[in-house]
């Protein structure tokens, strides 16, 4: 289903005047402070930081549209604004931010040290043992997440954004533009044994097996069941940094096993193309 709509340049050269993101920013902080909405023009005028009644309208005129909606009881924001608005707090197109390398409590999986740390670069977080000197995860991640929190709430984020992409991908929406993203299995000598791609915008994920299924419906049951300890993040679980737990068991069509161990049991995953849980068994 297609509609006519604007040049990406032309809706980029829309945002190009502060005012015009002061409006977007009050409309979307009347949202968060339980304004009613539609908001009526005067009251909209009021809450941006506009001197001048006559430029706010020609700006809101601009806006209106695209990112805007005008409606009989005031303007709104459109999802094109929304998105606008709140990429804009997360500070993913102008904000920089940076910290570490810095110690984080954790164990590694691979040498079971206590030596984990965590940093913030380039708008990637990596988190890796200094015992072993393995990354455990690089994941981009908007320098919002990173602004007022300490470097604990920063991780719990981390590790909830992450996961929610893989959720995402393994559902067939790409994190990134939400598009159709296809998941592509391969044979054990690839780099990868399986890889997200989106078919819009060329977005690749490339994770292991284990962190791609990490949220499926058995295995938060199995970890409460056995383990006892479901909140650790991905990062401290070795099924879901490497492909070590997952062994290819046929190549046409697809198939593989993926072993999750807690105590004294381990959930073993029969997996088919597109990452599908073909079945699940509890072996003691």
């Amino acid at each position: 289903m297609n509609a006519a709509g604007l040049a990406p340049a032309r809706a980029f050269a829309l945002l190009g005047h502060e005012h015009r993101v002061d409006i977007l920013r009050a409309l979307l902080d009347a949202s968060r402070d339980g304004v009613e909405t539609p908001i009526p023009f005067a009251r909209l005028f009021e809450r941006t930081e506009i001197d001048v009644s006559s430029q706010f309208s020609y700006h809101l005129d601009e806006l209106t549209g695209q990112f805007v909606r005008d409606t009989d009881d005031g303007y709104e924001l459109r999802y094109a604004g929304w998105k606008v608005a709140t990429a804009i707090l997360a500070g993913t197109y102008n904000e920089r931010a940076e910290f570490g390398p810095t110690e984080i409590a954790g164990v590694c999986p691979h040498c079971g040290g206590e030596t984990l740390a965590a940093s913030y670069e380039a708008e990637w977080l990596t988190v890796s043992c200094r015992g072993c000197e393995s990354r455990l995860v690089r994941y981009p991640i908007p320098p919002g997440v990173v602004q007022s929190r300490s470097v604990p709430e920063i991780l719990q984020a981390f590790d909830r954004y992450v996961r929610s992409h893989m959720l995402r991908a393994r559902g067939g929406v790409c994190p990134a533009c939400l598009g159709v993203m296809e998941l592509e299995t391969h044979a054990p000598d690839n780099d990868s044994l399986a890889t997200g791609v989106c078919r819009r915008c060329g977005n690749r994920l490339y994770p292991p097996v284990g962190l791609f299924l990490r949220d499926h419906e058995t295995i938060p049951w199995f970890r409460r069941e056995f383990d006892g300890n479901e909140s650790v993040p991905f990062w401290e679980l070795g099924w879901c940094v490497t492909d070590d737990a997952a062994t290819v068991t046929e190549t046409d069509p697809w198939r593989c096993r993926l072993e999750i161990p807690a105590n004294e049991a381990t959930l073993a995953l029969s997996l088919g193309e597109g990452l599908t849980v073909r079945s699940a068994t509890v072996e003691a």
